[in-house]
């Protein structure tokens, strides 16, 4: 019987400790469980995290590498420095090459023009020749009469040309005894 009441006071202990151990497994299990269901964010977080952590370092690397290589140039590194200088000189090389076409180009159009002047003066002058040679001989057989009249209204100093203003009609002019312009033409 002692025996047997020790094992029951054993048990009895082992109960309480059982149960007490259960109450905080109980816990423990919540603690776990909600835990396991907050790892679930944190997990999805940190992904996300990470994935923004990445495209910022990109980013960050990609300007890096712009303000470097900007930085070179304008620091002088000699690769692209040369390539630079070299197109320079490219565009420099053709801007003066069209420059100097033009050049060229007004030179012989400047000569061609003074041709063309110098050949209209030639043309002037024989043309002021013909007209003179015109006004000395005779008779028009179209103006008839009336060549005299308009070579001395033309040598006249107070006479005005107003080229503007509207012709005068022939018809009266040269039809006063049944004669026109024509009518000495077969005498």
């Amino acid at each position: 019987m002692v025996l047997k009441t020790r094992k029951a006071g054993r048990m009895q202990e082992s109960n309480m400790k059982l149960g007490d151990l259960y109450k905080r497994m109980e816990i423990l299990y919540r603690v776990l469980t909600k835990m396991y269901e907050n790892s679930e964010i944190l997990l999805e977080d940190i992904k996300d995290q990470v994935e923004v952590k990445q495209m910022e370092r990109e980013a960050i690397r990609s300007s890096h590498s712009a303000m470097r290589s900007a930085l070179n140039i304008i620091s002088g590194d000699k690769d692209k420095r040369v390539m630079f200088d070299q197109a320079m000189e490219a565009v420099a090389d053709d801007v003066s090459r069209k420059v100097g076409e033009m050049e060229r180009f007004m030179e012989l159009s400047a000569n061609f023009m003074d041709s063309i002047d110098l050949q209209n003066g030639v043309y002037e002058e024989k043309g002021l020749d013909m007209l003179e040679k015109w006004e000395k001989e005779g008779i028009s057989f179209l103006l008839g009469d009336e060549k005299q009249l308009l070579i001395e209204e033309g040598n006249r100093s107070r006479s005005y040309l107003d080229i503007d203003a509207p012709l005068p009609s022939t018809h009266n002019r040269n039809t006063r005894n049944g004669d026109n312009q024509y009518s000495k033409l077969f005498d």
